[in-house]
């Protein structure tokens, strides 16, 4: 009797396989692209990429179910070919499961010490993404590796993870390498690591300034009041003030900090970001001063002035125009975007007709009084840009004391599981005033 013989001893199958597989690893290495292109782009809701993370999801476990061919085509894909290539292939090989003494996860971050310093973003991306569990727990030993670029990933790593022991990134708030100061910082601030409050403090009496910027914020979002003291008295200096001081001040500050930041708008290189910290602080005596700068030559600073306008009113004035695509030829349409109007007619009139919405409280976002309830819900908006909703996670951290992790770069689901723990807070909290900046 003939032994029945599968597809598999066909002798095309081998070729058939492998060009099933690489179809597989093409389509993740299209939809991490497209991943970081949306993940920032204004136009598309940050929910519609839960839509892209599931066919992502869908690939990946075909690929883990193909076995050691489709391991063998991303470990290609990870150690050759370009960017997008290795992206994908790190990708698939970072999320296997440890099995039968295999360690891929270990492969990848042997690979990340030893890749040269202008590749390691890719490994980054794909470390941070990672469901694997023991992504943490295998980078930590990274933070003492002797290439600085790679102890500055490991800390990014896990800081952008909010994972890992922040007792082993404190020491490096004493490296050599500028790079890596600031990534064990940021680090420590998202693990909320409070007993390096008093270490950051002391940094900033004599770093120099391009320094201040990361530790100041730091310092914020552990609670530090000597901070805040900081960057009022850089902003008040008039000297050499870093350009992300004057959004510091806003989202750490309160209304007293108004005229300061009027001040910094007469500033040309600080003018479009002074403004928008204007709008951030919200006080509706601010709008006819926004009026104003609609009048100003400066694209960018007519720009801030509308998006600022909206950002108080929530009156979402905004005109519709066409942007070409990078590489697109200049007859081609592009694609429609939507800017902040920016012509002082139209705003005087409406803010003519809707002063009176404005009393009663101190400041405003998006026209509701501004409270961090209000933050929360500009998480949560599917409208939401990426830049508003890592700012709204900034004012939340630093003005509610809590460490709720959440990052705006996240999978969706774990961004809506943190949105759904911030609701529960705010929720139990009410909203009294000990939380109201």
């Amino acid at each position: 009797m003939p032994v029945p013989l599968s597809l598999l001893h066909h002798p095309g199958a081998s070729a058939f396989l492998r060009d099933f597989h690489e179809e597989h690893l093409s389509e993740i290495e299209f939809l991490l692209q497209q991943r970081t292109r949306y993940l920032r782009d204004a136009e598309r809701s940050w929910v519609d990429l839960s839509n892209v993370e599931e066919r992502l999801e869908v690939h990946r476990e075909a690929l883990h179910a193909g076995g050691v061919l489709s391991l063998e085509l991303a470990r290609e894909a990870m150690l050759g070919g370009d960017d997008a290539q290795m992206l994908a292939g790190a990708y698939i090989v970072a999320s296997v499961q440890e099995r039968d003494g295999t360690e891929e996860l270990g492969e990848v971050l042997r690979t990340l010490e030893e890749v040269a310093a202008d590749l390691l973003g890719i490994w980054e991306e794909v470390l941070v993404l990672s469901e694997h569990p023991k992504v943490s727990e295998r980078t930590s030993p990274l933070l003492s590796s002797p290439r600085p670029e790679a102890r500055a990933v490991a800390a990014r790593i896990l800081g952008r993870r909010h994972e890992g022991n922040a007792e082993r990134i404190l020491p490096l708030l004493g490296d050599d390498s500028l790079e890596v100061r600031s990534a064990a910082v940021m680090a420590l601030a998202r693990l909320n690591y409070r007993p390096a409050v008093t270490s950051i403090e002391n940094l900033l009496q004599y770093v120099p300034v391009s320094e201040w910027e990361s530790l100041t914020f730091a310092a914020l979002c552990l609670g530090s009041p000597r901070a805040l003291q900081h960057c009022r008295k850089v902003c008040q200096s008039g000297g050499d003030i870093p350009s992300g001081f004057p959004r510091l001040l806003a989202i750490s500050g309160d209304e007293r900090d108004l005229p300061v930041l009027q001040k910094l708008c007469a500033h040309t290189k600080l003018a479009s970001r002074a403004l928008s910290a204007v709008g951030i602080l919200g006080l509706p005596s601010s709008v006819p001063f926004f009026i104003e700068h609609l009048t100003s030559n400066a694209l960018e600073v007519r720009l801030a002035a509308g998006a600022a306008l909206n950002l108080l009113t929530g009156a979402n004035l905004r005109v519709t125009t066409r942007a070409l695509e990078e590489g697109a030829e200049g007859d081609e349409p592009g694609r429609v975007i939507h800017l902040p109007n920016t012509d002082a007619t139209t705003w005087s009139q409406w803010w003519d007709g809707h002063v009176p919405r404005f009393a009663g409280s101190r400041r405003f976002r998006l026209g509701k009084p501004f409270s961090l309830g209000v933050c929360i819900e500009e998480l949560a908006s599917p409208s939401s840009p990426f830049e508003a909703r890592e700012r709204a996670a900034h004012e939340l951290r630093i003005h509610s004391g809590q460490a709720i992790g959440f990052e705006p770069d996240w999978p969706v689901r774990r961004q809506q599981a943190a949105i759904a723990r911030w609701q529960r807070w705010w929720t139990d909290h009410g909203s009294p005033r000990s939380h109201r900046p």
